[in-house]
């Protein structure tokens, strides 16, 4: 017969300083891992809904953004010759190629009440781009032509102040044309949320731009995307192309050597943690001694009382996993979920949504749990082989 459950809990209650201590370490390492897998998830799923294999971006050869990218008219017209690789427009039989202009505006963002900016991207566009962004909604209105009118992303309208419908944002080269907003619209969680749109042609004179920054284009569903972006960099057209995924993946670059460096951090926060855990369960045994060798003189065996050893380490990852994910959440309900990134190449602010969804609290509370056993097996193994005539000897 194996040890009653309420014999583990009673003896983490007699020792309750040391049992605080171990929950409280416990339960910083998962609440800043259960952030980290929210962060991680957030900037996964915005990238990903971005990664259409049929859209291409194409930029000016050795461009690496459409930040650094400007592509004349001229060039622009040489597209028409992807007769064969470009979709075409069921109603209007145009071909599905979005020409685009990306400038940036800083705006105080909203989680600091304004103490600090950010760069926002504001991207010119035409009617085309809603068919080629396939995954971009209209929430509201549009401009209307020949308008001063603006559509904001619904990331971009939490996280950045003076977005909202009504509100006037100045643009323009001298930020002295000020744009109303008059909608929003949604991409399925994707970079493009983070963004401004406006009439392409109105912001170019606003901005004294004479060439389009990238142009969007979607392929046919039998072209393979490989071959269009060959002849798009070929002698006939001489751009550079990359479909949307390879695109939006190089841009965050910098993004996920931030992750690897807080993956290592919280990486030696669980082996502290599995230290605590240790030091908790060693102070424990060292501590019952003779009641061990009471509970194998009355027929509990080594087995048994190693199960009992692993079951108060689950017990205090379990707490503290909890604790961390509630205070996570918490955390997250408290300052807002919203955050943004800066991208190193583009220059413009990257906002997305960190969620703390079950699986991750699954997850968090299931590797502290793994890590707890690692740290309490030694332990366990040491009281499993307490001798009895020696135990008492001592006591």
């Amino acid at each position: 017969m194996a040890l009653p459950l309420s014999y583990n809990w009673r003896n983490l209650l007699i020792r309750r300083t040391t049992t605080v201590l171990t929950v409280l370490v416990i339960a910083v390492v998962v609440g800043v891992f259960s952030w980290m897998l929210g962060f991680r998830g957030a900037l996964s799923r915005s990238l990903s809904v971005a990664g259409d294999p049929r859209t291409l971006i194409v930029l000016r050869q050795a461009s690496t953004s459409e930040t650094n990218s400007a592509i004349p008219p001229d060039d622009y017209n040489k597209l028409t010759q992807l007769n064969e690789e470009i979709a075409v427009d069921d109603q209007t039989g145009d071909q599905l190629k979005s020409p685009e202009m990306i400038v940036q505006v800083s705006l105080p963002r909203t989680r600091d009440l304004g103490a600090t900016n950010a760069n926002v991207a504001v991207r010119g566009v035409t009617n085309s781009a809603f068919a080629v962004h396939r995954n971009v909604k209209l929430l509201g209105a549009k401009p209307a032509d020949g308008a001063m009118e603006v559509i904001v992303g619904v990331q971009a309208a939490k996280q950045f102040a003076g977005l909202a419908i009504g509100d006037t944002i100045n643009l323009g080269y001298g930020g002295n044309r000020g744009y109303r907003v008059v909608g929003y619209f949604s991409a399925d969680g994707g970079p493009l949320e983070s963004e401004i749109w406006g009439p392409a042609t109105m912001l170019m004179n606003a901005y004294m731009r004479n060439a389009y920054s990238s142009v969007a284009l979607r392929l046919k569903d039998n072209v393979d995307p490989a071959a269009a972006i060959r002849r798009i960099e070929g002698p006939g057209i001489e751009l550079t192309a990359r479909t949307e995924s390879e695109y939006w993946q190089e841009q965050t670059k910098n993004i996920g050597m931030y992750l690897m460096i807080v993956t290592f951090l919280v990486g030696v926060m669980c082996i502290a943690a599995a230290f605590s855990i240790a030091n908790t369960m060693f102070a424990s045994v060292a501590g019952r001694s003779r009641e061990f060798a009471m509970l194998r003189t009355i027929g509990f065996t080594g087995r048994h009382l190693l199960t009992s050893v692993m079951i108060e380490s689950l017990l205090l990852c379990f707490l503290g996993g909890a604790i961390g994910c509630l205070a996570c959440g918490a955390w997250l309900a408290l300052v807002g979920n919203t955050k943004d990134m800066f991208g190193q190449s583009t220059f413009t602010t990257l906002a997305f949504e960190i969620h703390l969804t079950p699986l991750i609290v699954g997850i968090a509370i299931g590797a502290i749990c793994l890590v707890g056993l690692g740290g309490a097996i030694v332990p366990a193994r040491r009281a499993a082989r307490t001798q009895v005539v020696t135990a008492l000897r001592e006591a």
